[in-house]
């Protein structure tokens, strides 16, 4: 059984592993800018991973373009859609799938006061992708480090909008139902909420909660920390300012810091 403000939530349905439900004052979303009200840039780098990952789904199924029996490339084109990947970039991805110019690359990246940034990063190949992101840690400050991928773990997160101001009673079944991880009042006075997901849960968490009435504002896989750390003033504001250096790299798709 599950303790949530004093209350006993069962565990067994769909797996949940973790709920909870804060208010208006945390604020995940200020860490993952490429998920809520994300640039025009990130977005358009974002739907060209994915356009890779598409294509690379297919090659490696010997050319399979159909998604009953290509089941890599049904997985992807469901979180494509979930993302709001537009249909017509994912359509000139299943016609154009023999010309792959692209390699996806994770980049770990070590600050002081135990900071940690995972890059998501797509480039012609990992040495041209390294160059870049090298060029830029030499003048904000950072080094590569091996291992760091470890201390975080591949979650969906939907941003949504509800029908009406829900209590807690209803969010918290409603996230037991959809199969959700983790329940979040991002803001009560725009009646937003935040729901964590497994790496695979994403796209069914998403279509049960917009057939309960949610309007899905965003959705996409990230990486959060699994033991957040907490850096002083002076290192979060030199991390931000490297995380917004990196954001600006053409070949950075998604900046992940271990801290909230």
């Amino acid at each position: 059984m599950l303790q949530v403000f004093g209350r006993t939530i069962c565990r067994n349905c769909h797996g949940v592993i973790n709920m909870q439900v804060r208010f208006a004052g945390h604020n995940k979303w200020s860490n993952i800018k490429h998920i809520k009200a994300a640039k025009d840039q990130l977005k358009s780098k974002r739907n060209v991973m994915f356009v890779t990952r598409i294509k690379m789904a297919i090659n490696e199924r010997g050319g399979d373009t159909n998604p009953e029996t290509n089941s890599m490339l049904r997985r992807i084109l469901a979180e494509a859609k979930a993302s709001d990947v537009p249909k017509t970039t994912i359509q000139n991805a299943l016609k154009t799938f023999k010309t792959v110019d692209s390699e996806e690359v994770l980049v770990e990246i070590r600050l002081p006061g135990g900071i940690s940034l995972l890059v998501e990063a797509l480039g012609k190949n990992r040495s041209a992708v390294l160059h870049d992101i090298l060029t830029v840690l030499k003048k904000r400050g950072g080094t590569l480090e091996k291992g760091i991928s470890s201390q975080f773990e591949r979650k969906g997160i939907i941003l949504a909008e509800m029908e009406k101001l829900h209590d807690l009673d209803t969010l918290e079944e409603h996230a037991i139902e959809a199969g959700a991880e983790e329940v979040s009042v991002v803001n009560e006075e725009e009646k937003t909420c935040e729901f964590t997901t497994g790496s695979l849960d994403l796209v069914g968490v998403k279509e049960f909660l917009e057939s309960k009435g949610y309007r899905c504002l965003d959705a996409g896989l990230t990486y959060l920390p699994n033991l957040p750390c907490s850096p002083s003033p002076v290192e979060r504001r030199a991390s931000s300012n490297l995380i917004d250096a990196l954001e600006g790299c053409s070949v950075v798709i998604a900046v992940h810091p271990n801290y909230t």
